[in-house]
């Protein structure tokens, strides 16, 4: 009898190990946005492989999606602002978050909470780490940086080590080695913002463009302005933020139009496209002098700016001295506030 209990016994341990599920080779992310924008999906970019995958949401802001990823992966999530998000192969990952304040209202849940939880607390540190301005940041002097950097990056370490019986092994490692980037690729920063504070900083001489392509015949020189206030909108017809900033900026225009500051529309598309450039300032009826960059990205005035996304504004006074190298955008309020802090 006792021999017959055991095989029993046997039997069903084997049955029960034979019956569990497999880990899946693939991920699932669902979840519900309240205030959902019509027609708005969730976009998830992968910076490391350059890939990006778009999930449709639905009119009552309801989403889910299946994907087979290659290794795990931390997604830069985006729907009308952006978020982190980590998946890996067999999560079920469930997300619930309000479009008009994503940062305080997403909550994770299901297989994945843990590390998301996780991203969520570095993302408020970092938040805490760059202020509202990441430039103020940067600029600080090296000891004060030093010092800002070491207590934001022992945070990090501290927690991870606290919690690493939650998680398993590979996402420690991988948070581990984000963390050892981080230092190198944010000392970069440092070092190049301190360079630009140095060459752009207030009352600095601004660097010049000469003889671009001017939308209303011949071409036309930043000294030409000498005399008047610059706003410089750097911008491109295929870039939507720049798009965007527009009708802002003929709004502003029209509002200064009498004052002594002269708006210069600057594109950094190819000099192949110049017809498409100049069709859209048609269609658009757009106001302001507009000019044609004569190397795109590469133009010297670009590099020298150190512009490496755009759109991007710059003012510069009546003597070409820089106001400000990254000024505020013409949707921003602040810019007006500039503007009346000046004798414009």
């Amino acid at each position: 009898m006792k021999n017959i209990f055991f095989i029993a016994l046997l039997l069903i341990t084997v049955m029960s190990c034979s019956t569990e599920e497999k880990p899946k080779d693939y991920a699932v992310i669902s979840g519900t946005i309240t205030n959902p924008i019509d027609s708005l999906r969730l976009r998830l970019y992968d910076a490391k492989n350059k890939k990006t995958v778009m999930v449709a949401v639905d009119a009552a802001g309801n989403f889910r999606d299946t994907l087979k990823l290659d290794a795990p992966v931390t997604f830069t999530a985006v729907y009308k602002s952006v978020f982190g998000l980590y998946l890996e192969n067999n999560m079920n990952l469930n997300l619930t978050l309000d479009s008009k304040e994503i940062a305080k209202s997403i909550s994770f849940s299901g297989n994945g909470e843990i590390e998301n939880n996780f991203l969520r607390f570095k993302t408020k540190k970092a938040s805490e780490l760059y202020g509202e301005n990441y430039k103020e940041y940067l600029s600080l002097n090296e000891a004060d940086f030093t010092a800002k950097t070491k207590s934001y990056t022992e945070g990090i370490s501290n927690e991870l080590e606290a919690k690493k019986v939650d998680f398993d092994t590979a996402f420690v490692n991988r948070q581990r080695k984000e963390l050892v980037l981080f230092e190198k690729e944010n000392l970069i920063q440092y070092e190049e913002q301190q360079k630009i504070n140095k060459a752009l900083g207030k009352g600095n001489p601004s660097p010049e463009f000469t003889d671009y392509v001017n939308y209303r015949g011949g071409t036309s020189s930043l000294k030409d302005y000498r005399g008047s206030y610059v706003y410089i909108d750097v911008w491109a017809t295929w870039c939507g933020p720049c798009k965007y900033e527009i009708p802002f900026l003929e709004k502003v225009e029209k509002e200064y139009h009498d004052k002594n500051i002269k708006f210069v529309s600057l594109s950094i598309d190819n000099l192949k496209d110049e017809s498409k450039w100049r069709a859209m300032i048609k269609d658009k009826d757009m106001s302001g002098i507009q000019l044609l960059a004569d190397k795109d990205y590469d133009s010297q005035f670009i590099r020298d700016y150190f512009i490496y996304g755009i759109p991007r504004f710059i003012l510069i006074d009546t003597k070409g001295n820089i106001v400000n190298y990254d000024a505020p955008r013409p949707s921003e309020e602040k810019l007006k506030t500039l503007f009346n802090s000046l004798d414009i």
